[in-house]
């Protein structure tokens, strides 16, 4: 095996390491040790920190100071209570001392309280200081109670101050000798700590020799692997200068190619794009679709749909891609100011780690022209513009049928110029023209937008009006016969030409069952017109009753 270079790279062992090279095994090991040993050192010295701020604490002697402010506090008491009794002292101070004994008693958990172990070993003397409290505090209550009251009750107060005095003496001589208990308890206590922090310091000591040793090796161990890895790293640049020589050499392949394709791209007639479909960012977009979009220069930021001027083409262009991730054969107009037609293609892939759009197209407006002209042709009558029969019948049918579905009236005009033979051989076929446009374009006015017209043929139209009754679509027949009735043309020649309509009207009914029996009403109601006189307008039930 070689390096890019030609030369040999070295063989492996079979650990997976070269000769000379670091091992990550070892290393990872020396690593682990050192972790191990430092957060043994870490508990250690947290377990011996803990040990010697609990021994610092104040509250270690927590049952001496208690037994001991207990007993001063009570032999206070007990003296101002015999002063009070000789009158060598007020009530109110006796009072007062005896919420200062109050206080030291609270065993609220803001005072000190007595422990467990020495509940275990006096309870005859934790039980008295429980009871003490209560009885301190009745104490106090009744001596203020008598201090309120006045000077009267010196015998009541000299009453409680005796009882004060019996009771506490009594507690004094118990609570001596618990005071000397509980100093021998805590100097057990404190020898016994003091050799468990000798222990803990005898094994810190350890974990911290065992660290340093650790340490030692890891360093020792890093420094070789500096070494080799300056080695291993002199060798790398080398075989990296030789690697950037064949990724220049590949990159101006690339690049060629990338310039080959852009020309190809640029001139073929095709629209292409490439762009990101979070942010818009444009990779691509060839000269052919910039200048079809009416940029002068290709823009930094394009997103697909935005190309499609139709709302509703854009929502299924949109579709389409979340659905299926692809559009075949889409047409569309694409363009904002100057919209075009295309013939459009889109994928969704990757580029860059980035889902983005390559959309490619063909202008197919010519063929879009044609096909509306061929439509039109296929429509629309050459001499009036207006619908021709079969288009006319198409969507009269469906107009029809919709008012139908809908129940709403909708009625049909039958449209024929009088003695319009008359006219051709009178004033010649060019004349017969212009009136069959000037019919065609009064009509026209007359109708709504929602109205449709069609030449049947001939001197014949039809009008279907919707939501028009017999009545309203009646008077819209006499506005157009009155329009042509006072309409003047002129022939080829000069000569005056004047000329009339008669129209039949006929509203659909439910023994209608499409659109060709509305027609033939209407066409019966316009016959009647003819021969009754012409220059009329005669709806079907009229001419009904007149036959």
């Amino acid at each position: 095996m070689q390096s890019p270079s030609g030369k040999p790279l070295p063989r492996l062992t079979a650990s997976g390491d070269s000769p000379g090279q670091p091992h990550p095994h070892a290393t990872f090991w020396l690593l682990a040790m050192v972790a191990t040993m430092a957060l043994a050192t870490a508990a250690t010295l947290w377990w011996t920190l803990r040990q010697t701020h609990v021994l610092a604490q104040p509250h270690q002697q927590n049952d001496l100071w208690y037994v001991s402010s207990v007993h001063n506090e009570l032999a206070r008491v007990s003296l101002l209570a015999r002063k009070v009794r000789a009158r060598e002292a007020s009530p109110q101070d006796l009072q007062e001392r005896l919420e200062v004994l109050f206080s030291t008693l609270d065993t609220s958990g803001r005072g000190p309280h007595v422990s467990t172990r020495l509940q275990n070993a006096l309870p005859e003397v934790a039980q008295d200081l429980d009871n003490l409290r209560p009885q301190v505090e009745r104490w106090s209550t009744q001596l203020a109670s008598l201090i309120a009251q006045g000077n009267g009750n010196a015998k009541a107060v000299g009453a409680i101050s005796a009882d004060i005095v019996r009771q506490s003496d009594a507690l004094l001589d118990r609570l001596r000798k618990v005071v000397a208990t509980v100093h021998l308890f805590s100097a057990q206590e404190a020898s016994h700590a003091r050799q468990q922090l000798s222990e803990r310091f005898l094994v810190l000591s350890t974990v911290l020799g065992g660290l340093l040793l650790g340490t030692a090796l890891l360093i020792g161990k890093l420094v070789r692997d500096a070494g080799l890895a300056r080695a291993a790293s002199r060798q790398l640049v080398l075989a990296n200068r030789q690697l950037e020589v064949r990724v220049a050499s590949r990159t101006r392949k690339i690049e060629e190619g990338r310039a080959l394709l852009s020309f190809i791209l640029n001139t073929s007639p095709s629209d292409v794009v490439l762009a990101e479909v979070e942010s818009g960012r444009v990779h691509f977009i060839n000269r052919p679709l910039t200048a079809r979009l009416g940029l002068k220069a290709p823009p930094e930021t394009l997103f697909l749909p935005d190309l499609l001027h139709d709302p509703e083409t854009r929502e299924r262009f949109t579709q389409a891609m979340d659905r299926y991730g692809q559009v075949d054969a889409m047409e569309a107009l694409i363009g904002e100011h100057n919209p075009s037609w295309s013939s459009l293609s889109a994928r969704l892939i990757e580029v860059e780690g980035q889902l983005a759009h390559l959309l490619w197209g063909f202008d197919i407006s010519t063929h879009k022209a044609l096909e509306t002209q061929l439509r039109e042709l296929a429509t629309r009558d050459a001499l009036s513009g207006l619908l021709n029969r079969r288009a006319f019948l198409e969507r009269s049918t469906a107009l029809f049928d919709h008012c139908r579905r809908h129940g709403q009236p909708c009625a049909v005009l039958m449209i024929d110029i009088d003695h319009f033979k008359h006219i051709n051989d009178r004033h010649g076929h060019q004349t017969g023209d212009v009136a069959i446009r000037a019919c065609a374009e009064a009509i026209g006015h007359a109708l709504r937008d929602a109205d449709l017209l069609g030449r049947l043929g001939g001197e014949e139209f039809a009008a279907l009006l919707p939501h028009a009754t017999a009545d309203s679509a009646t008077v819209v027949a006499e506005r157009i016969r009155s329009a042509m009735a006072q309409m003047s043309l002129a022939s080829p020649q000069g000569q005056p030409l004047a000329f009339t309509i008669s129209i039949g009207v006929a509203e659909m009914a439910p023994h209608h069952s499409g659109i060709d029996p509305l027609l033939v009403d209407a066409d019966q109601a316009l016959y009647r017109a003819k021969a009754t006189g012409r220059n009329k307008v005669l709806a079907y039930e009229a001419a009904i009753g007149q036959s």
